[in-house]
């Protein structure tokens, strides 16, 4: 069985994730003109990977114009009643969210769609796409990182995320974080797509612990950042049994670095694997620090500039070395806690800390007693 697994780390849009599929294999260029009506629907293979660039014919319509004429598009692309209905999922949940940044904000038109060209090729293509992928499961890795700073449409100027992709994030319970750039990554149709889909969410780090890949795609957005604004995704197999990876071990000496520094590395080497910090005594009797930083390969450049630009250290020492690992699979369960429901996931039966620390602060109980009256039961679960 194979897994669909995205990694919506450097940006999550509807044409990223079409572009992401195309360049993992899917064929869409046969049924590109279905789209001539409505739209201009430009692919183009890059380096970075693939670009879906979509020209609306038209911007607004009507939900129930909208909905009428995403059904025609799905009937002439052959689509399954399964992924006619998540492509019908999509859109709705984005009327959904513009419907309430309306109400909320006092901005768009009640009853009216924006972007109706856009919205309607992304909705349809991805759920295309899907289908003609086939595969069993579909996973999602968290952090989604939603960006940082501030977001410019018609409608005036917001704080990221968007109005209707901060709804859809609350609503739908996406473990999303700011980050690592300032400005948005996660768009209203990416943050629509995640909640349509309903995926597994694993933690990024957890990837090559329970998968083996089997192939990439890469789906480029059109931003100029400091960072790839690419979204990747996987095909891969789930494992079974304890197996042997290769990883790299980084290790500086830090002797003029303050403890506040050190204590920031931690949180701010978000492709290590595992860091440590060890007290040492360094070069002419000095206190010191020793750190060390566990990546993958691919990782490697990125991690090493990271260290050099933090701690300012002069080199670091490099080891490859192997280790086993055992899959932890992770549970998503669905729970009610004082009459409002909560996603929380388990790994080897403990629930995740991340979620714990969220439904803390919005119910005011403390992380020790969330997790004592979930292992005891006395917390309802929803579903399993």
């Amino acid at each position: 069985m194979v897994a669909l697994v995205i990694d919506p780390r450097t940006g999550l849009a509807g044409d990223m994730f079409i572009g992401a599929l195309i360049d993992l294999g899917v064929d869409v260029f046969s049924i590109i003109d279905t789209f001539s009506e409505i739209a201009e629907v430009n692919i183009n293979r890059e380096t970075e990977g693939v670009q879906v660039k979509v020209i609306p014919k038209f911007d607004e319509l009507s939900f129930n114009e909208a909905l009428d004429l995403l059904k025609r598009i799905c009937d002439l692309l052959s689509m399954n009643e399964k992924f006619k209905q998540l492509a019908i999922r999509i859109v709705k949940i984005l009327f959904e969210a513009e419907e309430w940044a309306h109400k909320e904000y006092k901005i768009g038109h009640p009853g009216v769609l924006h972007e109706a060209s856009d919205i309607i090729v992304d909705a349809s293509l991805s759920a295309y796409a899907l289908q003609q992928l086939r595969a069993s499961e579909i996973y999602c890795l968290y952090p989604v990182y939603y960006g940082g700073g501030v977001v410019h449409f018609s409608h005036g100027v917001f704080e990221v995320p968007a109005p209707a992709t901060r709804y859809i994030i609350s609503k739908y319970n996406i473990p999303a974080e700011r980050g690592p750039v300032d400005t948005e990554l996660l768009t209203p149709t990416g943050a629509a797509i995640l909640a349509a889909l309903q995926p597994l969410y694993l933690h990024r780090l957890d990837l090559r612990k329970n998968f083996e890949i089997i192939s990439s795609g890469k789906g480029r957005g059109a931003k100029k950042l400091p960072i790839p604004n690419v979204l990747r995704v996987y095909l891969a197999k789930k494992r079974g049994e304890v197996f042997l990876e290769k990883v790299i071990e980084l290790e500086t000496n830090l002797d003029d670095v303050s403890p506040e520094v050190i204590g920031d590395l931690f949180s701010s080497i978000p492709e290590a694997l595992d860091i440590q910090v060890v007290p040492v005594i360094g070069k002419k009797n000095r206190p010191a620090y020793l750190l060390r930083v566990w990546c993958y390969e691919e990782d490697e450049k990125e991690v090493v500039n990271e260290i050099f630009r933090l701690t300012g250290t002069l080199g670091i020492r490099r080891y490859v070395i192997e280790r086993y690992v055992r899959p932890r699979w992770v549970k998503v369960k669905k729970i009610r806690v004082r009459g409002k429901e909560f996603i929380i996931r388990f790994k080897d039966s403990k629930p995740e800390h991340e979620d714990l620390l969220r439904i803390s602060r919005e119910t005011g109980l403390s992380v020790v007693e969330l997790e004592r009256m979930i292992l005891s039961g006395d917390i309802e679960v929803v579903n399993e």
